[in-house]
């Protein structure tokens, strides 16, 4: 493998170690989906929720001062929506944590090839379907992040208790910056796709290109002179 073919592969390890950082940003914070409840027959009573993929808040000000409460997104999801509910969350929570698995046997695999000189494509296959099993499982994760966020948050992020005391926030809820984290994770991951099929071309190029002629060609040679 030449130089520039072993650089190609290389940079898919930076590309591999964004993505690792960019979902382990979005599984730690708590910006999926975010709100801003308002109560009936009150204009001055407002708040805001924050829903990550486990943990987040709700700060709801009925006029006389902030109560924040603490959510469980996972008993949330189980106690105020349906079970297709639970299932999407639970999608979009493996496909995650998959993909972050998967972007880190990419890296490593990323440097083994570019690191060695061997012919053998076992590595380059290897980082290939690691790269797009990383793709796929984020797909997976923010297209059910998507129906979950539709289907349901975009109707309701506030409990039962909450609803009784005529707060809503339906149509008030919107996407937040850890889900559109995932999204940049999968685009930068295709495009780590992309560079190794182009390694992998210029590669077989190369290899045919430094092949040794075979004994008919010489022979063929040989009676022509």
């Amino acid at each position: 493998m030449s130089m520039r073919t072993r650089a190609l592969v290389f940079s898919t390890f930076f590309g591999s170690c964004l993505a690792i950082g960019l979902l382990l940003v979005s599984l730690t914070t708590n910006h999926w989906v975010r709100a801003n409840p308002r109560r009936k027959s009150s204009s001055e009573a407002a708040g805001e929720v924050n829903f990550g993929l486990f943990y987040g808040s709700q700060q709801l000000n009925p006029g006389f001062g902030v109560r924040t409460n603490p959510v469980d997104v996972y008993t949330f999801v189980r106690t105020e929506n349906t079970e297709t509910s639970f299932w999407l969350w639970l999608l979009t929570t493996l496909g995650t944590g998959f993909g972050l698995l998967a972007c880190a046997v990419a890296a490593i695999a990323a440097v083994l090839k570019s690191a060695s000189g061997a012919k053998k494509g076992g590595t380059m296959v290897l980082l290939l379907a690691a790269n797009i099993s990383a793709a796929g499982a984020q797909v997976v994760a923010f297209v059910s992040w998507l129906v979950q966020f539709f289907q349901y948050f975009q109707h309701n992020v506030l409990l039962t208790e909450q609803q009784q005391q005529h707060w809503y926030s339906t149509g008030l809820a919107y996407l937040g910056y850890s889900f559109y984290l995932v999204v940049i994770s999968t685009i930068v991951v295709l495009l780590n796709i992309t560079v190794l099929l182009y390694a992998k071309r210029r590669e077989l190029r190369d290899r045919q290109r430094l092949e040794p002629p075979s004994e008919d060609k010489n022979q063929t040679a040989i009676m022509l002179y």
